[in-house]
């Protein structure tokens, strides 16, 4: 997990505004989540964690069922089908059940109704340990299509990286009036800033030469990269021993009512 095999392109530029175009392929997990539609529509990201499970946030998935929804993976352009980007049905949605809107518990795995071919532009990231601590101060990379500029709300054609850095919930909770939970990861966007379209997106570290999923982009400032109002992500560390790992190895649907909202 975690290596691609086209690899991206990490460098200064990746502090501007709005981020940057990301090398095709390079970001083998990111995944779009489709109404599944003849024509279908973008409606957010998530993130390719096994063969058969996507993570993404929570708030993307208010009133839509399983039947409602597809995956595509592989995807570089927004909304033409690339070579090599496949789409899958989804058989399940596990919502966490203490979902409280903005930014509570934001979190939910799909199932897929087949497992995952890997490819070369299609790859699972590695998960974190379970509680593990992220550094505050450290770099992250983001992946979207969110919009690109402040003004209009014309999302991007293209899949963009930016970086981010790691600020710690006490600095976070000046800008929320002390409304962050443990659970929530806050990132600083002096250089790129995920904008509306990112949700349900991976924050990632390189951790070693494998990339890890630190977070899931749940929210932010309402205008984007402007003001300065920190970015957040729920801390997927926080939600591994007592949801993701639990869901994703469950055999009957006992065990996952367990914690799960499914539908």
């Amino acid at each position: 997990c975690g290596r691609p095999r086209i690899q991206p392109v990490l460098d200064e530029e990746d502090r501007i505004y709005g981020g940057r175009e990301a090398v095709p392929g390079s970001w083998p997990w990111h995944a779009g989540i489709y109404t599944n539609a003849l024509f279908p529509f973008y409606i957010c990201s998530g993130v390719l964690v096994s063969e058969k499970h996507v993570v993404t946030a929570r708030h993307c998935l208010l009133k839509k069922s399983p039947a409602t929804i597809r995956v595509h993976l592989g995807a570089h352009m927004r909304d033409t089908e690339d070579a090599g980007e496949e789409s899958y049905l989804v058989e399940e949605i596990c919502a966490h059940p203490l979902y409280q809107s903005p930014n509570t518990n934001d979190i939910a795995v799909l199932t897929l109704r087949e497992r995952v071919k890997f490819t070369e532009t299609i790859l699972p990231v590695c998960l974190p340990q379970n509680m593990a601590e992220i550094v505050v101060n450290s770099e992250a990379y983001v992946t979207g299509w969110g919009r690109f500029q402040n003004q209009g709300r014309e999302l991007s054609p293209y899949l963009k990286q930016f970086r981010t850095r790691i600020v710690s919930n006490r600095t976070c909770n000046q800008f929320y009036k002390g409304e962050i939970p443990e659970s929530v990861i806050c990132s600083g966007h002096d250089f790129g800033s995920s904008c509306k379209g990112d949700s349900g997106g991976p924050l990632m570290q390189l951790s070693g030469s494998a990339w890890l999923l630190q977070g899931i982009v749940s929210g932010g400032p309402s205008s984007c990269g402007l003001d300065d109002d920190p970015l957040l992500f729920t801390k997927v560390s926080h939600f591994m021993d007592n949801f993701i790992s639990i869901y994703t190895r469950a055999k009957t649907r006992q065990e996952k009512n367990r914690v799960c909202a499914l539908f």
